[in-house]
């Protein structure tokens, strides 16, 4: 799930669509107050707990309320974003209060994201090509490695963002030589803020295992979830993948 300002948002809290828009909201949440409290509950789940009935939209949106500021917030759950709508003061009675600004931008058909804030989800084909450059040669690593240690967590750091650890699990027979070995791989969650830009996750994900899984293993073959072999078990919020392969 990314969070997302949109535009008018952005421009709301005084922050510079040209720096900001393409952006997740976890890369800059010391930009602003209300940028850290949308990322601190949203984070949590995509609803609030009070909603605002909009006069023309269907949508259901939830407010935000960080001092005398207040927001509006909306999941968009096909495209898995929650996106800050617009924020204000609230000024209660007021035609500036907050509510009633946005209220009219809905009338207007100017609160929902437009093209422009849908266009920011998209990766351009040059920040396509570092990502998966630098996931080609950094995955594969972290498995020889962990190879190389076996029962032992690797940990590394993928494009600059995906914090990964990867362990080899090996029983041998020592009457055929046969072996089977396990790799657990834990993606801990959110990923770090940093200049590369990442694709919407699962996908970002599912870049990191292609790299990391070998040719013989299909993604049928990987088991989402299970307890990571460590001493204390899987993280908070840690993403689990396993294969198995002889």
């Amino acid at each position: 799930m990314q969070l997302r300002l949109t535009r008018r948002a952005l421009a709301d809290l005084g922050l510079d669509p040209r720096q900001y828009s393409r952006r997740d909201a976890r890369d800059y949440v010391s930009a602003h107050p209300v940028v850290r409290a949308f990322v601190e509950r949203r984070s949590q789940g995509p609803r609030g707990q009070e909603t605002t009935h909009l006069p023309v939209t269907a949508a259901t949106v939830y407010n935000l309320h960080v001092g005398r500021s207040r927001g509006l917030t909306w999941h968009d759950e096909e495209a898995d974003v929650v996106w800050l709508l617009g924020a204000g003061l609230h000024e209660s009675g007021s035609a500036a209060d907050a509510y009633a600004v946005l209220k009219e931008r809905d009338r207007a058909g100017s609160l929902m994201p437009d093209e422009a804030d849908y266009l920011d989800l998209e990766m351009t084909a040059s920040e396509t090509a570092d990502f998966v450059r630098q996931v080609a040669l950094q995955a594969p690593q972290l498995v020889d490695e962990a190879r190389r240690n076996p029962a032992t967590e690797v940990r590394g750091l993928i494009a600059g963002r995906l914090e990964v650890g990867v362990q080899v699990e090996r029983a041998d027979d020592p009457v055929t030589g046969d072996f089977l070995e396990e790799v657990w791989i834990g993606f801990r969650m959110p990923p770090q803020p940093g200049p590369t830009e990442l694709p919407s996750q699962p996908e970002w994900a599912l870049a990191v295992l292609a790299a990391m899984v070998p040719v013989p293993v299909s993604f049928s073959d990987l088991d989402f979830g299970g307890t990571f072999p460590r001493h204390g078990g899987t993280a908070p919020n840690e993403i689990v993948v396993c294969w198995r392969s002889q």
